[in-house]
């Protein structure tokens, strides 16, 4: 984790000398424009992930997302070099509340509030079949009972991403575009999760008339994960609906483990 602090101090260090050496208003120059937005990837694709499993979705970090969403929006336009110093400065600031913050939870293993049997269940599953699906649902349910959270943005994420790499691994995407009659839906460019888990069913027992109520299912999951991620991106439900998301955390949690147990077969 040292790793991810260290390169993106690096990357912003190196982009402020950068900066620094500019001379006019303006960043104009290309090349400039251009290592900024590589910082920027490289922030959003390499490091935030894993600072947000480190420290969770804490206020620091969704500040300096914000720093870097504003910088890579600096270089669609003609920005003052002021602009870049302003926005290269609080990022360093929050990176460096950040580090302080992972030093008080390197040590820490998650622990979790007795969980229901039945989420036990669908855990040592799968643990068995898909180590990562279970490091995202353990951490889901470990956020769920951790009441000082400011917001549950991630653990909704962790619960979808656990249910996502079940179904592709029991699905995969090419086993299920050469089923017979197979279409996909509008705007998508693979098999939705609805249309593996419907696979996944079918292959197992094609007649049964509850396949398309558990496909029903799946919509709602997808739903709910979907309008809740897009919700708590807001500055007002992350400041006033803390009780409320932890209460639909919770619901997306029902959902998801319901899923799992029906795709694991794990009978209560």
């Amino acid at each position: 984790m040292n790793d991810t602090f260290n390169g993106l101090a690096t990357e912003l260090d190196s982009l402020g000398r950068i900066v620094q050496r500019i001379k006019a208003r303006h960043v104009n120059t290309k090349a400039a424009k251009n290592r900024a937005r590589s910082c920027v990837h490289l922030y959003f694709e390499n490091a935030r992930p894993l600072l947000s499993k480190l420290i969770g979705e804490d206020v620091t970090l969704t500040r300096l997302d914000n720093e870097m969403q504003e910088l890579l929006r600096c270089t669609q336009r003609r920005a003052l070099v002021a602009d870049y110093r302003s926005l290269l400065k609080g990022a360093k600031e929050a990176l460096s509340d950040l580090e302080l913050k992972s030093l008080g939870r390197r040590n820490i293993t998650p622990s979790r509030t007795a969980a229901e049997p039945h989420h036990d269940r669908i855990l040592e599953m799968l643990r068995k079949i898909c180590p990562s699906a279970a490091v995202s649902y353990e951490q889901a349910l470990c956020d769920l009972s951790d009441t000082t959270r400011k917001s549950w943005r991630g653990t909704a994420v962790e619960f979808r991403e656990a249910l996502r790499e079940v179904l592709d691994l029991l699905a995969p995407t090419e086993d299920v575009r050469r089923q017979p009659g197979f279409k996909l839906e509008p705007d998508a460019d693979g098999p939705t999760m609805k249309q593996k888990a419907v696979f996944i069913l079918k292959s197992r027992r094609p007649k049964d008339p509850q396949i398309k109520s558990f496909a029903d299912a799946l919509d709602v999951v997808e739903e709910s994960i979907g309008k809740f991620v897009r919700s708590v991106y807001t500055r007002s439900s992350l400041a006033v609906h803390v009780p409320h998301s932890a209460d639909e955390a919770k619901k997306i949690r029902n959902y998801v483990s319901l899923v799992l147990a029906e795709l694991l077969e794990i009978k209560d």
